[in-house]
């Protein structure tokens, strides 16, 4: 008979006890792990929106800042800006059309829950623009104008975080978010009642007739219309008839949206505030820029 083989130790394999073991330890390492997994899939995915985001506002406020850098009257003597309130810009520009300054309108559009920042160009009619040959002449706009959509979920442009802000010559600002010492209530306003004026401590900037003024910032904005002018220094805003939607106490900022029309010839730069995220409801993030004129008097070799 042959002697019985002996078996290496290396041959024998795991026993079922040691199998066992080793795929508890298994399972509980995986259980431990996923969460962390998990995380670090979501923050990647949270980090490539953010960068998708932050690059939709870096070119949104690149194109705005080129237009407003070359910000132009249409006429001499004339204003470069025809609009400048807190959410939509409408100003003249030199984009290079041989025809003349080309009339740019930058603003925030609502289509249901999703906000948008978009650009409008509209060309002026071949001829209209002054020369030196017609001086007096004034420019005429088609109705062809081109349209780009600069940020799709835009998440600023309301009241209270408005996109624009105009820095005046001299300094001084209109339209745009409240600044540090700016006007305020000067008594609390109740929520569900009826005013037909705002008491304040003193207006910082003149306000014209019409132009939107915002009592309070963040959710609990309101925005009214102003009904009369009232000049630097008032301390009551005659407005339309509103009923307060919520409770307002003594120091409640209270801003113009708009820059009044003696106002914005005096407009040396625009403070840009764009707030965006790369789907709806996503991680918004923010992106700052300031544009300033470079030579707004017209000029008949503009285009």
């Amino acid at each position: 008979m042959r002697a019985a083989e002996r078996v290496s130790p290396d041959e024998r394999g795991f026993t079922l006890v040691e199998t066992a073991l080793t795929c508890l330890i298994l399972g509980i390492v995986l259980a431990a792990a996923f969460p962390t997994v998990s995380m670090v899939f979501r923050v990647s995915t949270q980090v490539q929106n953010t960068y998708s985001a932050v690059d939709q506002l870096a070119l949104a406020s690149e194109v705005v800042t080129r237009y407003v850098h070359e910000a132009v009257a249409n006429a001499p003597g004339g204003s470069p800006f025809v609009s400048a309130t807190a959410d939509t810009a409408t100003f003249y520009t030199n984009a290079g059309n041989v025809n003349g300054p080309v009339r740019a309108t930058v603003q925030v559009t609502t289509a249901g829950t999703i906000r948008s920042f978009k650009i409008i160009l509209t060309p002026p009619v071949a001829g209209s623009c002054p020369t030196t040959a017609s001086p007096s002449a004034t420019c005429s706009y088609g109705t062809n104008p081109d349209g780009l959509v600069l940020i799709n979920y835009l998440t600023n442009g309301t009241g209270g975080n408005p996109v624009f802000t105009y820095t005046l010559q001299g300094g001084s600002t209109c339209a745009g978010p409240p600044g540090s010492g700016g006007t305020t209530l000067k008594s609390a306003l109740a929520s569900g009642s009826t005013y037909t004026s705002l008491p304040v401590n003193a207006l910082v900037t003149a306000v014209a007739s019409g132009d939107p003024i915002v009592i309070g910032t963040g959710a609990t904005a309101q925005t009214v219309t102003a009904s009369a002018g009232a000049a630097v220094g008032a301390q009551s805003i005659p407005v339309t008839s509103f009923t307060a939607s919520a409770a307002y106490s003594t120091g409640t900022s209270v801003f113009d949206n708009a820059c009044a029309s003696t106002q914005l010839s005096q407009i040396a730069a625009v403070a840009i505030n764009l707030q965006a995220t790369k789907t709806p409801g996503g991680q918004p993030t923010g992106y700052q820029a300031l544009a300033y004129l470079f030579s707004p008097a017209y000029n008949v070799s503009v285009g």
